[in-house]
């Protein structure tokens, strides 16, 4: 089968980036300002702005969540550092509820795909195909599938 990949990103809106830089500014000036009177209060201030521009930049990767199926292995990347590969021949149950899509693995442990953060759009046009990738996959590798959806 075709890898396919989803993008459940939330993605960081332009205002609340700009308006975070332009703090991150304020306080950079303010900390140049308050250094001369009040060194600790101009350090506390200057800080905080050198440490929110490189945050404000990163947005995009701390907030990314990917998910991709391929024939070997189901892929999740959350954020920055939080990467799982877990092979196909682990996975020992798909189950699809209502807003979440859960995966047994054979050590007995699992995880599950939350659907909640995407906007109705998404919701009714990524879940689906999601659903619809997984089932296949897992009709592929001949893994059960247990639909409680409809229950």
């Amino acid at each position: 089968m075709e890898e396919r990949t989803f993008d459940l990103t939330v993605p960081v809106t332009r205002p609340f980036r700009v308006i975070w830089t332009g703090l991150g500014v304020i306080w950079i000036f303010l900390g140049f300002v308050n250094l001369q009177e009040n060194t600790l209060l101009g350090a506390v201030q200057l800080g905080a702005g050198l440490i929110i521009l490189p945050f404000i930049g990163l947005l995009h990767r701390l907030n990314r969540y990917i998910i991709a199926f391929n024939d070997t292995r189901l892929e999740i990347e959350r954020g920055l550092f939080r990467h799982r590969r877990i092979p196909w021949t682990s996975v020992s149950e798909i189950h699809i509820e209502l807003m979440k899509l859960g995966f047994k693995l054979d050590n007995g442990k699992g995880f599950k795909i939350d659907f909640t953060a995407l906007s109705y759009n998404d919701n009714q046009t990524i879940k689906p195909e999601m659903i619809a990738t997984a089932s296949a996959f897992a009709e592929d590798k001949r893994i059960d599938v247990e639909d409680s959806r409809a229950s």
